[in-house]
């Protein structure tokens, strides 16, 4: 007789789910991402608050350009901090104890070395003109100087050689000599600059066109002309026509050296003082209204 087989017994295990679920360590990964994440967004925020504008400048360079350190205008901005980019931060520079309290930069050395950098830019368009025959006649009707806004560059004109054609912005050949040369190096700067204008106090003929829009007109051609020989079309700050209300001291408001085109390269900290300015906003009374 045949033995009976084995009775088989199915079990069912039921997983658990639901509420049970929920105390699995898979959030806790999650959590830990976003921490992560906004641990380093808020390390980014304060870095940048720290920042001056040519620390801004400088890395607002490198996302546009990976080489950007390695360019004129990136190793300009690598020279006026010293030792790196970012606050605190000493580069490959080795540790001479220039820092200031709490591992910052010292203001002072920074700026001193943007001046440093200035003043031999101002140098190497003295020896441009120094060392070009053509250029050299032309030595006496450029001034530099540093200022408080920072450098600044005059071209002027005198009786025998004049900038531009009479009453118009029609530059002449060798104001373009002079502006190409000052270009060239003013463009390995990655400070901004601003452009002026000015005239004599003398009355332009005619009720339609005065010296406001004559002294515009030059500082734009100036612009222009400078744009195309070096100078960068993002570093001119501001073009702008004075006409003769800024006469230089010691002359007569009707001598010709009024007549001339102003450049200031304006320091970092010029830069981040009028950034400021334009930040603080007019107060409003208590109706909610500005001030008329």
């Amino acid at each position: 007789m045949a033995e009976a087989a084995p009775e088989v017994k199915i079990k069912f295990v039921k997983k658990k789910g639901g509420h049970a679920a929920a105390h699995g360590g898979a959030w806790k990964v999650a959590y830990a991402d976003l921490v992560t994440a906004m641990m380093a967004f808020f390390l980014l925020m304060w870095l940048l608050s720290t920042a001056n504008a040519n620390t801004k400048a400088g890395i607002a360079g490198m996302f546009q350009d990976a080489n950007f350190f390695d360019t004129a205008k990136g190793k300009a901005i690598l020279d006026a901090h010293g030792k790196g980019i970012l606050p605190g931060g000493r580069g490959m520079a080795p540790i001479d104890g220039s820092e200031g309290e709490g591992g910052q930069p010292d203001e002072a050395a920074i700026a001193a070395a943007e001046e440093e950098k200035m003043k031999s830019t101002a140098s190497a368009i003295e020896d441009a003109f120094s060392k070009d025959a053509l250029l050299q006649a032309f030595k006496d009707q450029i001034t530099m100087d540093m200022t408080e806004e920072g450098l600044r560059i005059q071209i002027q004109d005198k009786a025998t050689q004049v900038l531009f054609d009479s009453g118009s912005a029609k530059i002449k050949p060798q104001t373009l000599s002079i502006l190409k040369e000052i270009a060239k190096e003013l463009g390995k700067l990655p400070n901004h600059v601003v452009i002026g204008g000015h005239t004599d106090s003398q009355r332009y003929a005619g009720a339609a066109y005065t010296n406001w829009e004559l002294s515009a007109d030059r500082a734009n051609a100036a612009r222009r002309a400078m744009e195309a020989s070096g100078l960068r079309p993002d570093q001119v700050k501001k073009v702008t026509g004075y006409a003769h209300t800024k006469p230089m001291e010691g002359l007569d408001p009707t001598d010709p050296k009024q007549r001339r085109i102003s450049i200031v390269v304006m320091s970092s900290a010029t830069e981040a003082a009028e950034t400021a300015r334009g930040k603080v906003k007019p107060p409003k009374d208590k109706g909610g209204k500005k001030p008329e």
